[in-house]
């Protein structure tokens, strides 16, 4: 991991602080001797947190997860009152190695948003501090307020990811072979190496490894509803209008927002309920106020009752 003071050189002394610890807690908790597995999945049972840190304090209720009373989940929380790096990763050696060799396509997830008090925006990142190659899925997650929604991490699609570090030599299928550790994160558009600073929280469960097919028996009982899918915008990037195309497994409404780098709302709208399956929105390029938006980076979010998740956009000039 490089120095902090050379990856953050303007960084203020309590930003700076916590840039070192969430660099080193991740550092420290580099497994060893790890052999990935299809079906491997990892539950929060009891009050402990196995391992898992980063720059935001994680601990376990011992309740409220994923099967209610008495099951544990992980809590990652920042409750401020000066804003943070809200993420973790996670030590366990059962993450660590080659992927690609174990036939692993796919992690899945639950995610809560414990407090609802924030705009979360949640990624799934692997990396490898060693060799620097650290790889953020694209697709960004957005868990209901104060209940359970699984999230599906898609490891088949180089272009779903971006490379945040690496060597100029390292690709993202040498990352998949050499993970030592997985992330779960606040982000937004522009990526960085630290997750972007919030007050809030959120709950992870069910952390899963799989091919697609295996899975852990046990969540068939749990009564969810799914998130809406939001699929990549287009064109992008783009000077004009944008489709946005989503499918949703019930008939509620479906809020559209777009959000700035700064997190800031910039264009909102609300499809009203009809039927499950898909739905189209045309973003015209303006701010609620009529006004272009300015050239950048945003995201485009599509949330139902169940949550939702959110894609890159960028304006050019």
């Amino acid at each position: 991991m490089r120095p902090c003071f050379l990856t953050h050189p303007g960084l203020g002394t309590l930003a700076l602080r916590a840039a070192c610890a969430f660099a080193l807690a991740s550092i420290l908790a580099a497994p060893v001797d790890a052999a990935p597995v299809v079906g491997f999945r990892e539950d929060f049972t009891g009050i402990g947190t196995n391992g898992w840190s980063g720059g935001a304090p994680a601990s376990n209720p011992g309740t409220g997860g994923l099967y209610g009373a008495g099951d544990g989940y992980l809590w990652v929380s920042l409750p401020g009152p000066v804003a943070g790096n809200l993420g973790v990763s996670a030590p366990t050696p059962a993450y660590a190695g080659d992927w690609l060799a174990a036939g692993i396509t796919q992690v899945r997830f639950w995610l809560n948003d414990v407090n609802a008090q924030e705009p979360l925006e949640i990624h799934f990142a692997i990396g490898n501090a060693l060799v620097h190659n650290f790889w953020q899925y694209n697709i960004g997650f957005i868990p209901p307020p104060n209940q359970w929604a699984p999230f599906v991490v898609d490891l088949g699609n180089p272009a779903n990811f971006t490379r945040i570090i690496g060597l100029s030599t390292a690709t993202y299928d040498s990352a998949l072979m050499n993970v030592d550790r997985i992330l779960i994160r606040h982000d937004r558009a522009p990526y960085g190496q630290l997750p972007d600073a919030i007050i809030g929280d959120f709950g992870i469960d069910g952390v899963l490894l799989t091919d697609g097919v295996a899975s852990v028996g046990g969540e068939a009982r749990i009564a969810v509803g799914q998130p809406v899918r939001l699929a990549p915008p287009a064109p992008n990037p783009s000077r004009g209008a944008v489709m946005l195309r989503m499918d949703s497994a019930d008939a509620g409404p479906i809020v559209i927002q777009v959000v700035d780098a700064l997190g800031r709302v910039i264009r909102h709208a609300e499809l009203a309920g009809g039927s499950a399956g898909s739905r189209a929105w045309t973003w015209d390029g303006m701010n609620d106020g009529g006004v272009p938006a300015a050239p950048g980076y945003y995201r485009a979010r599509a949330i139902g009752s169940a949550g939702g998740t959110s894609q890159p956009l960028v304006r050019l000039p």
